[in-house]
């Protein structure tokens, strides 16, 4: 088995030391790449690689994507940054409108998330951002493991933890740990008639137990907001000379 870890931090630390103690775990051959250390722009949401065309950005993006094509498994390691996860993971999650064709040949390979956050009670929704990655991706995670350990090293006193990402991965079944949607293993939710997640939409009650079952960002979801998001563009072009009217005024105004 290929392993390939995603790392969030310039710090060496948690993060890589995870990967490692993981991979050898499993028998896995390791690949880090350090996405904070990677050149990764700003997406600029021109659409243009949801309709078969080269992304005009020259960056590390289309290498990554093509080391995660080559890789059996997908771990991300990354730590919390004031709530939510570090900054090039969130430009990185934002270019992933780039995975769409990669959609059918990503999907079945298995995902795991595993986090590092010092505090409690700013956990946040780090969690969130990082299984989103995987989604985005077409990839399932089997797996969003927090740590508690903001010490570089420190996982090493929570190996418990780690064996069970590990687990996860080498027998491909979902784990969930308490306080997370037993759909889709989100951390985050809204509150209206019920609890919602935030991520699969599913409905719960007060003990997280499915109510009504939702399928937002699952694989298929993803492949019919992707054709959702292209019906946007096309309606945009059909609008664009009405829209340019509106906003005319307010062009080269300020700064």
């Amino acid at each position: 088995m290929k392993l390939l870890a995603l790392v969030g931090s310039k710090r060496y630390g948690n993060s890589i030391f995870s990967s490692k103690y993981i991979a050898k775990k499993i028998g896995a051959e390791l690949e880090i790449v350090n996405l904070a250390n990677s050149k990764i722009e700003p997406c600029k949401a021109c659409y243009a690689c949801l309709f078969g065309e080269e992304c005009k950005i020259e960056d590390d993006v289309y290498g990554i994507l093509g080391k995660i094509e080559e890789s059996d498994a997908i771990l991300i390691s990354s730590p919390v940054y004031w709530l939510d996860a570090t900054g090039k993971v969130k430009l990185f999650l934002d270019r992933c409108f780039m995975a769409y064709p990669y959609l059918e040949k990503f999907k079945d390979k298995k995902g795991a998330v595993v986090y590092f956050y010092g505090f409690e009670e700013l956990r946040g929704w780090a969690s969130t951002t990082y299984n989103l990655l995987l989604r985005c991706m077409g990839i399932e995670p089997l797996i969003v493991a927090p740590v508690h350990s903001p010490l570089p090293g420190e996982v090493f006193e929570k190996v418990e933890i780690l064996d069970k990402v590990a687990e996860a991965i080498k027998s491909g079944e979902k784990f969930v740990f308490n306080g997370q949607c037993p759909v889709c293993l989100s951390e985050s939710f809204r509150y209206t008639s019920a609890f919602e997640c935030a991520i699969c939409g599913s409905k719960l009650n007060e003990k997280l137990e499915v109510v009504e079952k939702g399928e937002r960002l699952s694989y298929k979801w993803m492949i019919e907001h992707y054709e959702e998001l292209k019906r946007f563009k096309e309606h945009y072009l059909q609008k664009r000379g009405e829209l340019k009217k509106l906003v005319e005024r307010y062009v080269g105004e300020g700064n």
